[in-house]
This record gives C-alpha cells, sequence and structure tokens, in this order.
C-alpha cells in the first residue's frame, strides 16, 4: 500500500515537473488525446480544449488496487460514455473526479487547473479546500440514486445549493429552478415532494438540480440503473438533450442503445484498467480487446 503522504508528493513533482520540461510522451498518450507539434498541451487536433484530463490515476482501498494506471481526456463538448463488468473500477474513477474519493497517485485536471493543486510564483502546491470546493463546482454528478432531499420539494431541491452556496436571492434562484425543472419535463411537478414522484421524475429532478450549479462538465454514474425498465427512457431522453446541447459529459452506463446513439466515444474498462477506447461505431462492431468481445458476447446474449 501507498505510504501516507506520497500521494501529494507524486502530484507535485508530476506538475511542476511537467512545466520545467515538455510533457513526456506518457501524459500526452492517453485515448483521446492527439496533440500535433506546437500545440499547446491539452488541445487536440480539432482544437477543442480538454475538459477532463486523467493522467496516471491509481486508487487502493486497503490492498487492493481498484484504479490501475489510467490515463485518458474528455473533450470539451465530448460524450464518453464508460463500460465494463461491476466491480471493474468505474464508480470509483467517476467518484475520484469529483474528489469524492482521492487517488493515491496522478493527476486529475479540470478544464486545465489540476483538481487539488493551486499555482503559486512558478510551481504548483496543495490546494485549500475552499479552491477545491470552487473547482468541484464546476462538476454536475449524478448518482444511481437521487439523494434527494424528502422534506423540500421538487423546486426546492432544485434552489437549495444555488440559495445556501451561492448566496442567490430566492427570487432569483426560483426563477432558475422553474427554468430547470421544465426543462426536464417537470413544469407540473414543482410543488411535489420526492415521495409523490416516480423514480424517473426522481431522477430527473436530480439532474436539474445539478445543472443548477451552472457546471461545465457532467458526470453520471449509472443513472438508470434503479430505475423500472419502463422509467429509463425518460431520464435518457434527458440525458441525450443535455449532450444535444454541447455538454462535456462523462457517462457509466450498461445502457448499450445510449450509448451507440450518442457516445463520441466508448471506453471499456476491467480490472481497473481502461482496455479499449473507441467511437461506438468501431467498438461494438470490431472491439480490438478480447475481454471487450467477450464482455459484449455476454450483453448481447442477457
Amino acid at each position: 500500500m501507498m505510504p501516507a503522504g506520497k500521494f501529494l508528493w507524486m502530484n507535485e513533482s508530476l506538475i511542476n515537473g511537467a512545466l520545467a520540461r515538455p510533457l513526456e510522451s506518457s501524459m500526452l498518450e492517453a485515448p483521446g488525446y492527439a496533440a500535433q507539434e506546437g500545440e499547446m498541451p491539452g488541445l487536440v487536433s480539432d482544437g477543442r480544449p480538454d475538459m477532463i484530463r486523467v493522467v496516471g490515476l491509481n486508487k487502493f482501498f486497503g490492498d487492493l488496487h481498484v484504479i490501475r494506471d489510467v490515463s485518458f481526456s474528455v473533450r470539451k463538448g465530448e460524450v464518453v460514455v464508460l463500460i465494463g463488468p461491476s466491480g471493474s473500477g468505474k464508480s470509483t474513477l467517476l467518484r475520484c473526479i469529483n474528489r469524492l474519493e482521492k487517488a493515491d497517485s496522478g493527476v486529475i485536471y479540470i478544464d486545465g487547473i489540476p483538481l487539488g493543486m493551486r499555482k503559486k510564483g512558478d510551481r504548483w502546491v496543495p490546494a485549500s479546500e475552499a479552491a477545491i470546493n470552487k473547482l468541484r463546482s464546476e462538476i454536475g454528478m449524478v448518482f444511481q440514486r437521487f439523494n434527494l432531499f424528502p422534506h423540500l420539494t421538487a423546486l426546492q431541491n432544485v434552489t437549495e445549493a444555488l440559495i445556501t452556496v451561492k448566496k442567490m436571492a430566492p427570487a432569483s434562484a426560483r426563477s432558475i429552478g422553474m427554468e430547470l425543472l421544465a426543462r426536464v419535463g417537470l413544469s407540473d411537478k414543482v410543488s411535489s415532494y420526492p415521495c409523490q414522484l416516480s423514480g424517473g421524475q426522481q431522477q430527473r429532478v436530480a439532474i436539474a438540480r445539478a445543472l443548477a450549479m451552472k457546471p461545465k462538465i457532467m458526470l453520471f454514474d449509472e443513472p438508470t440503473s434503479a430505475l423500472d425498465p419502463e422509467l429509463v427512457g425518460e431520464v435518457l431522453a434527458v440525458m441525450k438533450d443535455l449532450a444535444e446541447s454541447g455538454m462535456t459529459m462523462l457517462v457509466v452506463t450498461h445502457e448499450m442503445g445510449f450509448a451507440r446513439e450518442v457516445a463520441d466515444r466508448v471506453m471499456f474498462m476491467d480490472s481497473g484498467q481502461i482496455l479499449e477506447d473507441a467511437p461506438p461505431e468501431v467498438l461494438f462492431r470490431s472491439p480490438k480487446h478480447a475481454r471487450t468481445r467477450s464482455f459484449l458476447q455476454r450483453i448481447a446474449h442477457s
């Protein structure tokens, strides 16, 4: 197991080392990254910046190595779907990106800023919790379970963070909340409590709540897995609308139809590693890795 404090030392060394010399090829070869000679780090060949960039990420739970040297990037406006068997590390990876879990080594960049670090002169040093939380506020996350406040209405669930965290005037927050609930098709449920809503409706409220903070990135952790099959479509429709609006999205899901239709790229993860990363038409039709082929065959026959 990695000694205490090594994560911080490795992050500072990796980031400050990158400032002192050209980025090493291993730091640029994350799937989806296609920097050309002369480009600034973080830009891909189509000119869109990386909104998420993960470099050499590792995470342990005791002796269990759940994330194994993972590197990848997600460009601005890109929809990347992460698939794989249960227990492969997908949800843990998302939780590390949102810092609900702290990685043991590696660096996570959010819109070019290393999570957990701040610039001091020409060096990167550990950031304060306030600075970390500010950066995290740019990342919206929707979970398997809806996590709504049971004593608040749908509208109050959406506006609560705007009023208490962003110190927004209640009238302004209410206007935003009404607009977002309309966007997810719940204009007629603003005064309803979670116990009065179906699972699909509750999940749509959770999406509206995440959008209220105006995130640059949306993370979805199996948002339909707790829903009855007949309610899945209404949540996926909202997610598809978000994708079409240009939202940067990283989605963990078992909904292969959604991945085929909406994703720009699909990544297959197993045993803590990303084994394959390709456009959906390539990954689903002609996967290169034997483990990907095996997984997709089992899904097709389930």
